[in-house]
């Protein structure tokens, strides 16, 4: 992440997802076995934009993929809501290896002094780059994390 790559304040739209669930931790096997397995499943369908992993934390991990209200939403999947709201958004270059890392300068240097505080709701990944036409080293993913003001007392 970096100083070239401050975080934004941005307000993200909710969203109706398709989503693949693992019931682990995400983890770099995890994020890449389930984004991986999202893509074959999804692979005929149009992209609308990035495709997207939830983090839950110890809750578990979903890839997932824009609903198509047009298109019948391929069995192996369920639909999940993202709800939305005011998000610090980090950019993230590289592999899902190191995605670890920018979250946590996110969270360890930059939220303590950013007059927000984290509020509950997963992580969420956008994936910019489709991984399968991309260099590892050229990924691009944002990293969005849930946070609401926090007051001065």
């Amino acid at each position: 992440m970096g100083t070239s790559k401050p975080v934004k304040i941005l307000e993200l739209d909710g969203l109706k997802l398709w989503a693949l669930r693992a019931e682990t931790a995400a983890g770099p096997e995890i994020i890449g076995l389930t984004q991986a397995r999202l893509l074959r499943i999804c692979g005929i369908l149009p992209r609308i934009g990035p495709a997207y992993g939830l983090d839950h934390g110890e809750k578990g991990y979903e890839a997932c993929w824009r609903a198509l209200s047009d298109l019948p939403r391929p069995e192996e999947l369920h639909e999940t809501d993202f709800p939305g709201g005011w998000h610090a958004v980090g950019a993230h270059t590289g592999g899902y290896d190191t995605l670890g890392l920018t979250l946590g300068e996110m969270l360890e240097k930059w939220l303590p002094h950013s007059g927000f505080k984290r509020r509950e709701g997963p992580v969420v990944y956008r994936y910019l780059t489709d991984p399968r036409d991309t260099a590892e080293a050229d990924i691009r993913t944002e990293i969005c994390v849930p946070v609401q003001p926090d007051p001065i007392e």
